[in-house]
């Protein structure tokens, strides 16, 4: 067990290493068009736009949920220490579990547009369209698991752990969408986008229930859980009893091709924009609500039920040898199931909800903005709320100046910069700029971070944003 929270702790760790997914402080930066990805029914600043093949959206954007670096890890004696060793003291490992909710997301999300364009059509409406990469990293984690890796079993009689939830689930996919923007009036502007998602590879395992009832004389691990797999070209290897021995995937291009079979998924997002007075804009939208078919798929079913005995666990043993033996339990439980192999399965995408408010002034030089952001994923909702300054003092450069109360934790601040050399349109920003640094340069009160830069052409841009351009439609 020592072996999975240690992997567990390098997963989230490593999660820093991915990519993307919109950074809210977009929302107010009227001369990049990545708003209207975010509401269909913004209209950009500029006549027209252009992505350029991967270098107008390269970023990123990790969650780990309530936690940061210096909540898992601390200094003991010289030394970092993680939660799992001895020396994390109990006072740590006490405020670490108050900060756990009950079942806890940590999530990554990667964008790349490999091409983009938009431009006006007539005087009210605007076209655009998009094809982008995506890829996606969910984990689910039950305040028991943590409990169990931080407190052991306290008592000898009996404890009880529901990890019930447990999951983990990943997908990459090609997303190719058009959206079109109306403007109805000077106080109304509506909004769709449809997205058409092309699967490349999904992987997930779950468990409907898991339960570990663990002493000093014996453990008893009850539960039922799935895996799936689609990912073209792979062969799964089973023993006798049907016991998963091994994958062998592609080993070239050419194989995952000659064996992919299309894995087609729609999403749809919709939006609206109410302007009462000049200077103040009201929007709402509803983005990638929709769903993937996955063919090429492996699936196998797990039921366990075991029993072993002469096995105890304290945060301040220092050679425990349980966790093997429970890994290796679940291993032995999963049995392939070839009735369903080949047979398509289906996921939901993680929609998305964003209401936002701004209010412009000093004839658009400057403005405040709010943007609350929802999110469901696998049934779960998680929020944030980003409250931005923006300066835009002239046609060639703008700033924005953010704060996401939720996951800032009074140790991020958002930051954002344009500058326009025509066409050219060099622009980055963040939600999530770390302000504390370890003296190894580790951002360790960060509980969110997230970065997207890139280049971008624009045309026959507005000296104002469209707020202050009605009269022109």
């Amino acid at each position: 067990m020592k072996r999975l929270y240690t992997a567990l702790v390098a997963t989230i760790l490593a999660f820093g290493t991915m990519s993307y997914a919109e950074v809210s402080t977009l929302h107010f930066m009227n001369y990049l068009p990545y708003k209207i990805y975010m509401n269909p029914a913004f209209q950009s600043n500029c006549d027209t736009y252009v992505e350029l093949p991967v270098i107008s959206t390269i970023g990123v954007d990790v969650n780990a949920g309530a936690l940061s670096v210096n909540d898992i890890i601390k200094n003991s004696n010289g030394k970092m220490v993680t939660f799992l060793h001895p020396d994390f003291g109990t006072a740590e490992r006490d405020a670490l579990f108050r900060k756990l909710s009950m079942n806890n997301i940590v999530k990554e999300e990667t964008n790349i547009s490999l091409f983009g364009f938009g431009f006006k059509l007539r005087k009210r409406g605007y076209l655009s369209i998009n094809m982008s990469l995506r890829q996606d990293l969910t984990a689910y984690l039950p305040k028991d698991l943590f409990s169990l890796a931080l407190f052991g079993t306290p008592d000898s009689l009996g404890n009880h752990y529901d990890i019930t939830g447990t999951k983990v689930s990943a997908n990459a996919y090609i997303d190719f969408n058009g959206g079109y923007s109306y403007r109805i009036n000077d106080k109304w502007s509506v909004g769709g986008r449809l997205h058409l998602l092309f699967g490349l590879a999904n992987a997930e395992a779950s468990f409907n229930s898991l339960t570990v009832d663990a002493s000093g004389q014996k453990w008893v691990i009850r539960g039922t859980g799935v895996a799936q797999m689609s990912f073209p070209g792979t062969t799964v290897t089973t023993d006798a009893q049907g016991k998963i021995n091994g994958f062998n995937f592609p080993s070239t291009f050419n194989d995952y091709i000659k064996n992919y079979k299309p894995c087609m998924g729609a999403a749809l997002d919709l939006g609206g924009v109410y302007r009462p007075i000049k200077d103040l804009s009201i929007s709402l939208s509803l983005k990638d609500m929709g769903f993937m078919v996955w063919e090429n798929s492996n699936t196998a079913t797990a039921n366990v039920d075991y029993t072993f005995s002469g096995l105890e666990y304290s945060p301040s043993s220092k050679n425990v040898n349980y966790g093997d033996s429970l890994l290796n339990v679940l291993k032995s439980s999963y049995r392939y199931d070839a009735v369903a192999a080949g047979k398509p399965y289906v996921t939901d995408m993680n929609a998305k909800m964003y209401a936002a408010v701004e209010y412009s002034f000093l004839k658009d030089m400057m403005s405040v903005g709010l943007l609350s952001r929802t999110e469901l994923n696998a049934g779960r909702l998680s929020e944030e709320i980003t409250l931005a300054y923006n300066l835009r003092p002239c046609y060639w450069f703008s700033m924005s100046a953010s704060y996401s109360f939720i996951s800032g934790g009074f140790s991020t601040l958002g930051l954002g910069l344009n500058l326009r050399l025509p066409p050219f349109n060099f622009y980055v920003v963040t939600d999530y700029m770390p302000l504390y640094y370890s003296a190894e340069g580790i951002p360790y009160r960060s509980q969110r971070l997230n970065l997207q830069a890139g280049i971008l052409l624009t045309f026959n841009c507005a000296k104002s944003t469209p707020l202050h351009n009605v009269a022109a439609f």
